[in-house]
């Protein structure tokens, strides 16, 4: 359920409508906290190519109430899941496994649903969608409800039902229904949760669903090239990020590794998976041979993502590039930078035989040979038959002076290593090894990530003041150089710290007045006047009075501009809008 404070403060950062201060006042009760997995829904009619809309419903649903306060286990997790207990992703589970698929996904409700669709009889009519959901609690095998004052049980049923082309408002309205199932005291209305639904066009939202759910390559080229278009139609200058990310995937499963490092670097450090797209961008970097690339995509990703497979690639990416550097200064400083990341690696991920050779191979060339023995060792260890790791491991004893060791080693190197003889030659002649390549992972590891952010995501409320000051700091410092997209990041994220920062607040308005989105712009400000309880930050008073003054609401300005004054009558802004008002009333 709801965590009251928590809720309030994250969808107050997502332009939905805070509640006035004086509805705001009450104590807000503190609830439990439930984990939604939101299943697809089954159609349960004929018309079997609309099967699309069932997946939508999971994938929006998800989504919308995520976005408004409540835990849900991510698509990506509910596909782990499946996977896990070996079920098809196109089954639609009885109730019983439903409950299991939620228990493995530590899910406390599920949410299942059908629906119908009756297709258009012409082309001038609409296709028509109706159907229901319902909400099981997991630990109890009951569709969820209240019990009635006889003592029964009434199970709750949200019906649906309007035209498919406005499926995603139908889904912004369930969402709302959901939310305040759990909590009748929501402090954001249905609009809100319904504008957001319907941010995506139709049509590109439909091109992205029905692109996931067919294995047709050039099926899914052609709706995820149409979902791209039509965004860009309805939002000039926008880029349809969800689209540019499977775009991404499917060029670089075609070989294409250009297009695919072009839609992938689409999406920004805020977007969902750019993560992995950065990672996948990398890659294609890499095998293009643009090293240098790769490593600029990556390397930011090793402070913000910590996973292994990250940091394996960011290492290799800087050991090849180091290899390859002729300016001894920066092939220094590549090294270093290999090596920072590839020990990190090596520490988490003691048992990662690709870690292990590339940690070794680094320290070969920042001159450690004894420690890269060590390390290459260990890898030789994980796979005793890996040709190149023994033959490096023979290189590094042979340059610590560990001759006996080394020369069993080029023994073993000689009898199972193919390409011995020509990096024998170049390193009798060079020292060097240009024959053998550090080593890239291919996949990213989607299971870790999602393992991670179950870790690491705070509970709302929970947290330090210092860390909420310092992404509080960081916010303004991004706002001021007009990055307003990670200001709001940063900002999410101290009032999920501290849920009565108004600080944090009137700097989100700031940033929706710049935008010119007024309704979120006030909402936010009203929400850091609330909490303003020093009556210390006047420029929110005098926002919302030049607001209200530009929409021609005369009275609300003339209010904030009076309670502007009372906090400091000589501020000179507040002086200026109440010389403007006055002049205006002559």
């Amino acid at each position: 359920m709801l965590r009251r404070f928590a809720a309030f403060a994250l969808v107050a950062l997502l332009m939905v409508a805070a509640p006035s201060p004086q509805a705001a006042a009450a104590p807000l009760p503190q609830t439990g906290s439930d984990v939604v997995l939101i299943l697809p829904f089954e159609n349960t009619s004929a018309q079997k190519e609309f099967n699309w809309v069932g997946e939508s419903f999971a994938d929006s649903l998800a989504d919308l109430i995520s976005a408004h306060g409540l835990k849900v286990v991510s698509s990506d997790a509910r596909e782990m899941v499946y996977q896990r207990l070996r079920l098809p992703l196109t089954v639609l589970p009885s109730r019983a496994t439903a409950i299991k698929l939620a228990k493995e996904a530590g899910a406390s409700l599920v949410v299942q649903g059908t629906y119908e669709i009756t297709p258009a009889p012409d082309d001038k009519s609409i296709a028509k969608l109706v159907g229901s959901a319902r909400m099981v609690r997991v630990n109890e095998g009951r569709i969820a409800g209240k019990p009635m004052a006889d003592g029964r049980w009434a199970t709750h049923e949200f019906f649906f039902g309007d035209a498919l082309v406005n499926l995603q408002s139908v889904q912004g309205k369930l969402a709302y229904q959901i939310l305040y199932e759990q909590d009748d005291k929501l402090p954001f209305s249905m609009i809100s949760v319904v504008e957001q639904a319907t941010k995506v066009p139709p049509k590109a939202f439909e091109g992205l669903v029905k692109a996931t759910m067919t294995d047709d390559r050039e099926k899914k080229e052609a709706y995820l090239t149409n979902a791209m278009r039509e965004f860009e139609k309805a939002n000039p200058g926008g880029v349809y990020k969800q689209a540019s990310f499977e775009l991404g995937h499917l060029h670089l499963q075609q070989g294409d590794r250009k297009k695919a490092a072009e839609f992938f670097s689409k999406l920004q450090p805020r977007d969902p998976h750019y993560a992995e797209a950065a990672f996948y961008a990398s890659l294609a970097y890499q095998q293009l041979g643009e090293t240098q690339s790769a490593l600029d995509v990556l390397m930011p990703l090793v402070s913000t993502t910590p996973l292994t497979s990250i940091y394996n690639n960011a290492g290799a990416v800087a050991t090849q590039a180091a290899r390859l550097e002729k300016a001894e200064a920066k092939r220094d400083g590549l090294v270093k930078q290999a090596l920072g990341v590839l020990s990190r690696a090596a520490e988490s991920a003691p048992e990662d035989q690709m870690v292990r050779f590339n940690y070794g191979y680094a320290l070969m060339l920042a001159g450690k040979h004894a420690e890269a023995a060590e390390q290459l060792r260990e890898a030789v260890k994980l796979n005793p038959r890996d040709p190149e790791a023994v033959f490096l491991l023979a290189k590094a004893q042979e340059k610590a002076g560990q001759a006996e060791a080394a020369a069993a080693s080029d023994n073993e190197a000689r009898k199972i290593f193919n390409a011995y003889a020509k990096a024998q030659t170049e390193w009798t002649q060079s020292q060097t090894v240009s024959l053998i390549a550090a080593r890239l992972r291919a996949d990213f590891n989607r299971a870790d990530l999602v393992a991670q952010a179950a870790v690491s995501e705070p509970a709302p409320g929970a947290g330090d003041s210092s860390s909420a000051q310092a992404l509080l700091a960081r916010a303004r410092e991004s706002y001021e150089a007009g990055r307003d997209d990670e200001a709001l990041s940063d900002l999410r994220n101290v009032v999920r710290i501290e849920p009565n920062n108004a600080e944090a607040y009137l700097l989100t308005g700031r940033i929706y007045q710049r935008r010119g989105d007024l309704v979120p712009a006030i909402n936010q400000l009203k929400t850091s006047i609330f909490w303003d309880m020093d009556r210390k930050l006047i420029d929110a008073h005098i926002l919302l009075g030049r607001i209200f003054l530009e929409r021609g609401d005369r009275a609300q300005a003339t209010a904030y501009a009076h309670s502007a004054m009372q906090i400091d009558p000589n501020n000179p802004e507040a002086i200026a809008l109440q010389r403007q008002l006055q002049v205006g009333m002559k």
